[in-house]
């Protein structure tokens, strides 16, 4: 059988949210043909629960260990016609094995990785990646992602990224968003990674979990501390608008999930950074955790400010802040995700008669080219509390 998305991951809650996505985008494209989908995983037991947990009898599951050599990876990735990496976390990953894969079989790709290293190893393949042929994105999703479009539509309405002197992204999520383990891993092992800021041009670490902010998240959510977490949106931001300075926060609810962090991040970086003990850590408390995300929801609340060089005398705004909140941090991440999938594919192996645009060669979602970021907003506005963009 033919497979045109086979989605890493596809087990977890992000890659079964992404599938869950593909499928309903795809069918309002094409009811009488959608997407062939398949997952891509260790376990048929976990495949087939969420097999039926999504109602879709024809998803197909690929036995794919992300560990098992560059060979086994071409050999599974061959003949589809888009993978979607969602098998994270990607913290203390540097080498991006699956997309050197799918640039030997053809394939064009995407992931949601949030380590920077990792995808900017993943960028230097961009060359190798062009003369195959093959589009890829790296580190899209709702955020990174969509929050990176959001960052250059902001600097757009500042007049141009020439006229953008700081950039700064602020994020909430009630609970943990009604996340799996895998993205509460992910956060515990963050606090052991120094935050990339950058200050009046130059690249500055500083430590997590600090200099905290209350951001106004909008009506509805309202006003959350936030603090200083890494995400590689920021360097690839400054890469793409050359801005000077640039900064991300994040912020949770209830606020005991924040002096958490905090305490947490006193504990030795080598046991935070250890990717076994963070997963089973988050294992453990997962039944908590739980009982506390049915309280607080599972809200999701981006917001980006862009401050202007010099004064307003131009005429342009001195300021610009844009909005978007979701209910569901699971369902906006899948979400997310599908529509830079979708992008990819437009165009490409007769899925789509659109026109390409996404050209060939490995991008950052901050350097995409107008129409592919107004297409993927387009999508990740549906279902908005708020969408202030």
């Amino acid at each position: 059988m033919t497979i045109d998305v086979l989605v890493i991951g596809g087990n977890g809650r992000v890659g079964a949210s992404t599938v869950r996505w593909l499928h309903q985008l795809s069918l309002r494209r094409n009811a009488s043909a959608p997407l062939r989908l398949a997952i891509g995983g260790r376990s048929r037991a976990h495949f087939e629960a969420v097999q039926n947990r999504l109602a879709l009898p024809k998803l197909v599951f690929r036995s794919v260990d992300l560990e098992t050599g560059f060979d086994s990876l071409v050999a599974v990735v061959r003949g589809v016609k888009l993978v979607v990496h969602t098998a994270g976390p990607f913290q203390g990953c540097t080498q991006p094995d699956l997309l050197r894969a799918c640039i030997a079989a053809g394939v064009p790709y995407c992931d949601v990785c949030d380590e920077f290293a990792l995808s900017r190893h993943a960028k230097e393949l961009s060359s190798e990646a062009a003369a195959a042929g093959i589009p890829a994105v790296v580190s899209c999703g709702i955020w990174p992602g969509v929050s990176a479009l959001m960052a250059i539509e902001a600097a757009q309405q500042l007049g141009g990224p020439e006229s953008c002197e700081r950039i700064e992204l602020s994020f909430f999520t009630a609970g943990t968003g009604g996340a799996g383990p895998t993205i509460v891993s992910a956060t515990f092992l963050l606090l052991a990674t120094k935050v990339l800021t950058y200050l009046d041009g130059s690249l500055t670490l500083k430590e997590p979990w600090t200099e905290r902010r209350v951001v106004d998240f909008g009506s509805g959510v309202g006003r959350h501390a936030c603090f200083l977490l890494d995400n590689p949106d920021v360097p690839t931001t400054v890469e793409a608008l050359a801005v000077a300075n640039c900064a991300s926060r994040f912020g949770t609810a209830p606020g005991v999930w924040n002096s958490l962090f905090a305490a947490m991040k006193l504990l030795p970086s080598d046991w935070l950074f250890n990717r076994s003990a963070m997963q089973g850590l988050a294992l453990f408390s997962m039944p908590f955790i739980r009982v506390v995300d049915k309280l607080v929801g599972a809200t999701n609340a981006i917001r980006v400010d862009a401050f202007r060089k010099g004064d307003a005398s131009s005429g342009m705004p001195a300021q610009v802040t844009l909005r978007c909140v979701h209910a569901d941090l699971e369902d906006c991440v899948g979400q997310a995700t599908a529509a830079f999938a979708l992008e990819l594919l437009r165009g490409r192996s007769g899925l789509s008669s659109a026109e390409q645009t996404i050209p060939a060669g490995v991008w950052y979602p901050a350097e995409l080219q107008a129409k592919a970021r107004s297409n993927i907003l387009n999508v990740a506005s549906e279902k908005a509390l708020i969408w202030e963009i």
